[in-house]
């Protein structure tokens, strides 16, 4: 257990990394606020925002339960180390400015927080504010949730590349115990967090599920259109390449290479499906375009993968 100022001991700190989104993070707060009264925890907003937007939200729920920070160094990382830096709890609990937990939410994560658990995640479901289009249905599902139809408590730890920290608990000693625990090489493009959960699986730590921990990601229209599902999956793409490639070395351009040729297999495959589908059964063709740009983004990934420069681009 961690020990605050006030002499509480505290089980668990919920950080909430968040910019320029003032009426996402004000729901978010409305529904843990009152999830978090005489529970052994406390709630770090870290703002990430130049101009401190998030300020007067925080404000409105300001009192000994939560605590705001303004991390005027812009970036992911920046700012997710920081809100654990400021951290008073043996397990830290991360949440992003647009996911909602519902009733409940904090209590199921409290009943993991008992020492023997390393890490463990929990399920998002999408909130659509507003209107899906049919055919996009499919990879806004599959983009904005994290379902697994396992019992709390199970090992995940061979799904380690499909998890992040939204909506995710850390024990803080055992997982976060480095001064900077988020690579910075990752701050301005993401990715942070599986490089971050890739490692721990390699330190032997064990991933677990928590089921009853539910958030709800609030999902924009601008976040459901063609081009924003497709670059999503590129970026997906690029990501899986570069954890593929690791720090370098033969092992890691063995792996990348075998990669670069599934996403080219991906590409040439999925691009033809999309064309004949858009012939016959246009429903199917976004599903076979963002496919496409999932192997683009692996054929593609030294675009990004420049790792020295993402602090200073």
């Amino acid at each position: 257990m961690s020990e605050a100022s006030n002499g509480q001991v505290l089980d668990a700190s919920i950080v909430i990394t968040t910019c320029r989104r003032p009426a996402m993070l004000s729901e978010l707060l409305e529904a843990l606020h009152p999830q978090i009264q005489g529970r052994a925890a406390e709630i770090v907003v870290v703002d990430n925002c130049p101009d401190a937007s998030a300020l007067p939200v925080a404000k409105r729920f300001a009192d000994s339960k939560l605590r705001y920070a303004h991390e005027v160094r812009s970036g992911v990382v920046f700012a997710r180390n920081r809100g654990i830096a400021e951290t008073r709890g043996a397990y830290v609990i991360f949440l992003d400015d647009d996911e909602v937990p519902v009733a409940g939410w904090l209590d199921a994560w409290l009943a993991q927080a008992h020492g023997r658990t390393d890490a463990s995640f929990g399920r998002i479901l999408p909130r659509l504010l507003g209107q899906c289009p049919p055919e996009f249905a499919k990879q806004v599902e599959r983009n904005f949730s994290r379902e697994m139809r396992r019992p709390t408590g199970s090992d995940i730890s061979d799904l380690s590349a499909y998890l992040g920290t939204g909506n995710a608990m850390f024990h803080k000693a055992r997982c976060l115990g480095q001064a900077e625990p988020f690579d910075l090489r990752f701050n301005a493009r993401g990715g942070e967090d599986v490089w971050l959960i890739r490692g721990l699986v390699k330190q032997g730590c064990r991933l677990s599920w928590n089921h009853e921990a539910l958030v709800e990601e609030l999902v924009p229209e601008d976040r459901m259109t063609l081009s924003s599902l497709k670059l999503r999956r590129f970026n997906q793409g690029q990501l899986r390449c570069i954890l593929m490639f690791g720090n370098g070395g033969l092992g890691g351009i063995v792996l990348v290479t075998i990669w670069m040729l599934v996403g080219a297999i991906q590409f040439l495959s999925f691009s033809t499906a999309a064309r004949l589908a858009g012939m016959v059964v246009p429903g199917q063709a976004p599903d076979f375009l963002c496919s496409a740009s999932g192997g683009a983004g692996k054929l593609l990934w030294w675009r990004q993968a420049r790792m020295n420069g993402y602090a200073d681009s």
